[in-house]
């Protein structure tokens, strides 16, 4: 089940009807009997690894805060991440370990054989793996005390409204909502449709467009010009923000209908002045993750010049490689991490740069992160280097018919516009919902209406609509 789906449409009332006419005390158990449900509509049987994934970070969880001696912590701590690493690198890495592996031993004269399996990659295994961890983790480090019931833990590791793309919630936010009681808010509800609202024209007037015509470049960037494979990455880049921010949106404003607060995942990325900036506001609960999980207990910024850049390097390596299992992905992140450790080689301006030189540099901030996407996006990347050099060779090349019309064209680039002047209004400090309490009740109705409207008309939808999967449930 996915949040553009009429399934959703229906199921979401009635899960969040039942959830406050029930007894308080049986709706953690029916929020988690939904979110199981909504898990199981994509394959029944991979809801024993979300299982198995809660089992064994509970059971690790009471046993770490209960063992007295250091040594029999880290050796629980050491067990369940090692289990839920294992599970994860087995569905999502098995195959790119033995083919790097098969290639390194062929360099040698030596040939590796070894059994295939085909398994289907289990839909945000990446996401609640993390979130699992992050868990056990803060009770390893004394941040919160292990949670007793299990009930309550198992709906925090399985909340559906960001079970399979994030954002990867905090033992310490998700955890502890879970055990608080919700009541209904007519406020927290219009909120929340609101939020939701900007989530569907995010994904279905700006993504799923814009995936029309990044799809006919890059599915024949061979037979493209250059600056039509230029132009697919530059819209491939409001793709997937409309696409992941989408799903962010409408999984917050889900949450908030039901009395939960989630962490702002995306904060206006595009209006970055540097690529360090860029990533305080993309995907920030992934960002945070590996910063206070990975990169503090590398040494962080605490030690020498050398070993903090290596820790960044690292950091951004391994978030490549949690992307995908492709050596593309792995790029991806080892030039955003390169691009930092080369920013931190510049010298630091005198004062806080204003007016045109802040927009030059958010442009340029743009342009590096825009190379960057061209290698997240591509099939591999020695193909994303043959697309960089046809750019360069065919920028003046005949334009390849994508079948875009100048209708769509012009739909996207109204769409792209007014989700950049809604980033400028949140830049400026100031909410979406907050900006419309300061509006009449007329104006306030007429606007939501609007919005509506402006989906119904252009988003990509109709009859015999498939709808599309967000991108970041691949990971």
């Amino acid at each position: 089940m996915i949040f553009n789906s009429l399934s959703f449409l229906m199921f979401f009332p009635i899960v969040t009807l039942a959830y406050f006419t029930l007894p308080r005390r049986v709706r953690p158990a029916w929020l988690l009997a939904a979110s199981y449900y909504f898990y199981m509509c994509w394959n029944a049987r991979y809801a024993m690894l979300i299982a198995g994934s809660t089992l064994i970070t509970y059971g690790c969880g009471l046993l770490i805060e209960r063992a007295d001696a250091r040594l029999i912590k880290r050796l629980i701590m050491a067990a369940g991440l090692g289990s839920n690493l294992a599970i994860l690198g087995f569905f999502k890495y098995y195959g790119f370990f033995t083919d790097v592996l098969g290639r390194v031993l062929a360099l040698a004269g030596i040939s590796l054989h070894v059994p295939a399996f085909d398994v289907l990659l289990p839909v945000g295994i990446s996401f609640y793996t993390f979130q699992a961890l992050g868990y056990m983790l803060d009770v390893y480090f004394g941040k919160i005390r292990a949670e007793r019931s299990l009930l309550r833990y198992a709906l925090f590791v399985s909340f559906f409204p960001q079970l399979v793309a994030g954002p990867i919630e905090r033992s310490e936010n998700l955890l502890r909502q879970v055990n608080e009681e919700h009541r209904f808010s007519f406020r927290a509800a219009r909120d929340g449709v609101l939020i939701m609202m900007l989530g569907f024209f995010e994904k279905l007037v700006i993504a799923d467009r814009a995936s029309m015509y990044v799809n006919a470049v890059y599915d024949n960037w061979h037979a493209a010009a250059g600056w039509q494979i230029l132009l697919a990455t530059v819209v491939f880049a409001f793709q997937i923000y409309g696409d992941f921010s989408g799903y962010s949106h409408i999984a917050i404003g889900a949450a908030k209908i039901l009395g939960f607060d989630l962490m702002d995942n995306f904060r206006q990325p595009y209006f970055a002045s540097s690529v360090r900036d860029f990533w305080r506001r993309w995907h920030i609960s992934l960002s945070t993750w590996f910063r206070d999980y990975l990169y503090i207990p590398l040494g962080g910024s605490r030690c020498g010049h050398v070993r903090r850049m290596t820790n960044l390097m690292i950091t951004f390596l391994v978030s490549g490689l949690w992307h995908g299992a492709s050596l593309s992905f792995v790029v991806w992140g080892g030039l955003n991490g390169a691009l930092q450790v080369l920013e931190g080689l510049l010298p630091k301006p005198a004062k806080k740069a204003g007016g045109v030189r802040r927009v030059c540099k958010t442009l340029c901030t743009f342009v590096l992160i825009d190379l960057t996407w061209l290698f997240f996006r591509a099939n591999a990347a020695s193909t994303a280097v043959r697309m960089l050099l046809r750019c360069v060779k065919s920028f003046d090349a005949a334009a390849y018919a994508t079948g875009f019309s100048a209708a769509q064209a012009a739909a996207l680039t109204v769409g792209i516009a007014v989700l950049l002047a809604i980033d400028m209004i949140h830049e400026r400090g100031k909410t979406l919902t907050a900006w419309l309490d300061r509006r009449n009740l007329v104006m306030r109705g007429a606007l939501m209406l609007l919005a509506i409207l402006a989906i119904v008309v252009f988003g990509v939808w109709g009859p015999g609509y498939d709808a599309q999967a967000f991108i970041y449930f691949q990971f």
